[in-house]
């Protein structure tokens, strides 16, 4: 699978982990699936209501009404962005959340050098995503 954005999604989202420092930054991601490609066209940044460093959550009110403006536009859910006080790969906590997300995908930034990887679920395996920067 391959993740597509742009090259001012991707700005959008390190101006955010650059803003929430030290708290993990997050964001939704909406798009279109093709086959093995998903598109990010809207990211929909939110607030870590947890205010951790190390966690993050967002308001589920929040989730609804963005699913309900992406159902409205066309567009589908791609997947959740969020920002680690560590390496770009999923957590021990991610993975299990990450279950609950479906094929979802999930888009991570490290804090420590700036790398960005993309990941999601597949048949209880977790896949990384090639990431394609337009």
């Amino acid at each position: 699978m391959t993740l597509i954005l742009s090259e001012m999604q991707i700005k959008l989202l390190r101006a955010e982990v650059e803003k929430s420092f030290p708290v993990e930054a997050c964001a939704l991601l909406f798009g279109e699936h093709k086959e093995d490609v998903v598109t990010v066209d809207k990211v929909i940044v939110a607030s870590n209501i947890l205010e951790s460093t190390t966690r993050f959550e967002v308001d589920p009110t929040f989730v609804a009404f963005a699913f309900e403006q992406a159902e409205k536009e066309g567009l589908d859910f791609i997947g959740l962005f969020h920002s680690h006080p560590a390496p770009a790969t999923p957590s021990a906590i991610d993975v299990r959340y990450m279950k609950l997300w479906g094929s979802a995908v999930w888009l991570i930034l490290s804090t420590l050098d700036g790398e960005i990887a993309a990941f999601r679920k597949l048949d209880d395996q977790t896949e990384r995503v090639e990431i394609e920067i337009k």
